[in-house]
């Protein structure tokens, strides 16, 4: 299946023109795509959901008149870039990491001003909005294999990350005083992008699988046009969801889907965690363990996208190098059909440019040079068991030292964060400054005291009110730790520190708590949790409620 995609777009760049060259080169998806979209369909139009802003802007008329067709021998006086020659660089060398973690000294990759793979200085100058030919070429290359689009007109660009990303989106399909949707509790930089253009965020309730479509549908059927404009915009984390670590299956999204159909909503799918799949443990042994069945059993596993059920055009999705390579990059790439893509890019000449060149540099020697398609997806599988490694250390460590009466997750299959709620309609509590009370404390007390508490026994954690959409505090209150931060070896001792941090704001203690609750509830103790670790529990299918919720 990949091999066969792989040798497709192989031939395609053995038949293609060279890259377009010279400062700033002008360049698109169209050039890459190993197929013709001739047979698709074209997604719809899509200006009726474009803001008031991004209806007059226009691509920059300087930048339109650096990419004129003009003879090979040009001079140029119009551009006011400076010249190669005043760049106190003329290359740079970097190490790679071989693909599957065995040569952490790998690789030798170089960039140098004149080469023709990638001119360094090139790199060093003003660059595309879309990106370098080079590294575009290869993302298209990826979208195609891993996505295929099931409409024609569909194209990638580079973004400055997914935050700016976002921003930039917003601009372009919100107007000041807008609705938009997202799950309950969502990532904390599209709140704040939100807030920051005087756009209102509603939260559509979640479940163990991410948003519930019956209630999205609830909240648009029900929409008093007195609170405003029917929201025109779901923003999704649907993998790895963040903070929840949740993630919607294929029917779910289907649902999802045909709702946005019926709502005439545009998708923001942003999707950084994919590719980060905790499911199959890569050390146990395999039938075909050949380089090509591994990556095929990998890319089988993937959860469907948005992209990749979108008829019409309406998703947008974005993908990062920030959680897979490394955020100092500062860059990813946008996917959606070619109006969008143009309104954006319009809106990036005026704002953030275009990313790094150096970044892209060291994207593309790595990506394509180093590691090419099939080395990418071996290093994402490799990494995913990396993850998946932490991510039992750290929920072995939550069964041994949290309060299980009280503390419940779901273990993820995806993404890189485990949620922890805690129930406070289960305790009775002392709290300084409050005295012994019949039933719960405030939780937006309770939340802050053990965040505190947990800061001075050496462990930071996020509390989930940073991520919830209302300020409504629901009766229990919830805690985002991440396995991918620290070092493996510290997971078991900071999550020794968090149970502390609970147990004595809540004045329970966590062990006694943990073997009463072993023995009085029979799910925990079928599911083999002991003194040692829950290894019974961790061969239960990732995802799925954990038996202490």
């Amino acid at each position: 299946m990949f091999r066969e995609k792989l040798s497709e777009l192989q031939k395609k760049r053995f038949s293609s023109k060279p890259l377009p060259s010279g400062p700033a080169p002008y360049t698109s998806s169209n050039h890459f795509k190993t197929r013709t979209s001739d047979f698709k369909p074209t997604a719809r139009s899509w200006e009726h959901r474009f803001s008031r802003d991004a209806l007059k802007q226009n691509a920059s008329v300087l930048k339109a008149a650096a990419i004129v067709k003009a003879p090979d021998d040009t001079i140029t006086l119009g551009t006011g870039r400076p010249a190669a020659e005043f760049y106190p660089w003329r290359s740079m060398a970097m190490r790679g990491v071989d693909e599957s973690w065995r040569q952490r000294g790998g690789a030798e990759i170089s960039c140098t001003t004149g080469e023709n793979g990638y001119d360094l200085a090139v790199a060093l100058n003003y660059g595309f909005a879309a990106g370098s030919p080079q590294l575009l070429r290869f993302v298209t290359e990826h979208v195609e294999m891993i996505r295929d689009p099931p409409y024609g007109d569909w194209e990638c660009c580079l973004t400055c990350g997914t935050t700016s990303a976002i921003d930039l989106i917003l601009q372009i399909l919100c107007n000041r005083g807008d609705w938009i949707l997202a799950e309950e509790y969502t990532y904390p930089g599209t709140i704040d992008a939100t807030k920051s253009q005087g756009l209102k965020m509603l939260g559509v309730k979640m479940d163990a699988q991410g948003l519930i479509p019956d209630d999205l549908d609830l909240k648009l059927r029900a929409w008093d046009i007195a609170s405003g404009k029917k929201p025109a915009v779901l923003y999704m984390i649907p993998t790895g969801h963040n903070p929840t670590g949740t993630t919607q299956s294929a029917e779910r999204r289907k649902a999802i889907y045909r709702i946005a159909e019926s709502h005439d909503l545009l998708i923001i799918e942003d999707d950084p965690y994919s590719f980060l799949q905790l499911e199959t443990d890569a050390s146990e042994p395999q039938a075909d363990s050949s380089a090509q069945a591994l990556v095929d059993r990998y890319m089988s596993q993937l959860p469907v996208s948005y992209l990749s059920l979108d008829a019409s055009g309406r998703v947008i999705r974005l993908d990062s190098t920030s959680k897979v390579i490394a955020p100092g990059l500062r860059c990813g790439w946008m996917t959606a059909c070619s109006q969008i893509v143009a309104k954006f890019l319009a809106r990036t000449e005026v704002s953030t440019v275009s990313p790094s060149g150096v970044s892209q540099v060291m994207l593309y020697k790595l990506l394509d040079e180093t590691w090419g398609h099939e080395g990418f997806l071996g290093w994402l599988r490799n990494l995913s068991a990396q993850y998946r490694q932490r991510r039992d250390i750290l929920v072995e460590a939550c069964v041994r030292y949290l309060p299980t009466s009280i503390c419940s997750w779901v273990i993820p299959a995806e993404g890189m964060f485990l949620w922890v709620r805690v129930d406070l309609s289960k305790c009775a509590m002392m709290s300084p400054g409050y005295g012994r009370q019949e039933g719960p404390l405030p939780s937006s007390s309770i939340e802050d005291q053990i965040l505190s508490q947990a800061k001075a026994n050496g462990v930071l954690v996020n509390k989930g009110s940073l991520f919830r959409v209302d300020h409504i505090y629901p009766a229990e209150i919830c805690f985002r730790l991440t396995f991918a931060a620290a070092p493996q070896g510290d997971l078991d001792r900071a999550v020794s520190r968090f149970g502390d941090a609970v147990s004595s704001v809540l004045e329970l203690d966590s062990v006694s708590s943990l073997y009463s609750a072993v023995h009085e509830d029979p799910c925990i103790a079928a599911s083999g949790a002991t003194k040692n670790g829950c290894s019974a529990r961790l061969s239960q299918k990732s995802g799925s409620k954990s038996c202490v919720s």
